[in-house]
């Protein structure tokens, strides 16, 4: 294998310079990247000449087992097609197996990915499966236009949670209704990109949470709403108050890319999205 040095936060420079060249269409900014290649537990990892990048990291998923996941790799184009992925991807396995993880996947998997999976037919996804890694699930990813609007249906009331009380309701709701998300929720109530759905006035009870931009700006997530309170508008009048801040911010679209059920791309799909990118959650047991 090529040899491999590790890059600190101190390069991240260095790493927007080589998304740039390797994805300019992602547009990755050094905050994205920091938040998804050095907040969590892992390691970013360059070929001694800067054209080649793979970030790897650890964690426990919901049902506690270790996993890995890919968040980034990145390889020039001057030095593409030279058999640099496939070394890439032997660091990360083997960085990964020594701190004991049982499968690694290629983003999604673990909280603030830059991505929720391989886009199809992409070199990315060509490399992995021929490296042994398998498919076990797709997700299509939705344009909306920040122009969309919806009112909340009565007995609702959707605002910004930003007041103690209403960041504690909805810390306790995400813990125990939606721990999957509970950090991404976590970081959007840090950030005030996090608006909550509630019902009742004296002491209003949870029943929606919509997140946007917490580590992708403009990206839409987490975005949940209670199986009492599903197929009456909650989730649309979320959605809509999240196009009012990014269309604030001067975005034209929001990008919804975490749909897991055929019910959640109807619902997507009622407020005039476009299908964009198509995603494939892509691992390999270690």
């Amino acid at each position: 294998m090529m040899e491999l040095v590790p890059w600190g936060a101190d390069r991240v420079d260095d790493l927007v310079d080589l998304m740039l060249r390797a994805a300019a269409d992602e547009d990755l900014t050094p905050d994205e990247l920091l938040t998804a290649c050095h907040e969590r537990s892992g390691i970013v990892m360059a070929t001694p000449d800067g054209e080649s990048v793979i970030a790897v990291g650890v964690d426990r998923d919901v049902d506690g087992d270790l996993i890995a996941s890919i968040r980034l790799i990145a390889v020039g184009p001057r030095v593409q097609r030279t058999g640099r992925g496939a070394d890439l991807l032997d660091h990360a396995e083997q960085w990964a197996a020594e701190r004991g993880a049982q499968r690694i996947h290629v983003g999604g998997e673990l909280s603030f990915s830059l991505w929720p999976g391989v886009p199809t037919e992409s070199p990315i996804a060509a490399l992995c499966s021929g490296r042994g890694y398998e498919t076990h699930e797709f997700w299509q990813s939705y344009d909306v236009a920040t122009s969309f609007r919806a009112e909340p249906p009565t007995g609702i009331t959707i605002r910004r949670a930003v007041h103690d009380e209403d960041v504690t309701r909805v810390l306790l709701a995400a813990t125990s209704g939606w721990p999957r998300s509970a950090d991404e929720i976590a970081r959007a109530l840090e950030h005030g990109t996090c608006h909550v759905a509630l019902r009742g006035d004296s002491d209003p009870v949870v029943v929606g949470i919509g997140c946007h931009s917490i580590t992708r700006a403009g990206w839409t997530g987490p975005l949940i709403v209670d199986e009492s309170a599903r197929r009456r508008g909650v989730g649309q009048a979320l959605l809509g108050q999240i196009c009012r801040d990014l269309m604030i911010a001067e975005f034209d679209r929001v990008i919804v890319a975490d749909l897991p059920d055929d019910a959640a791309r109807s619902f997507i799909e009622s407020t005039g999205a476009v299908a964009s990118t198509r995603f494939q959650r892509m691992s390999k047991q270690l």
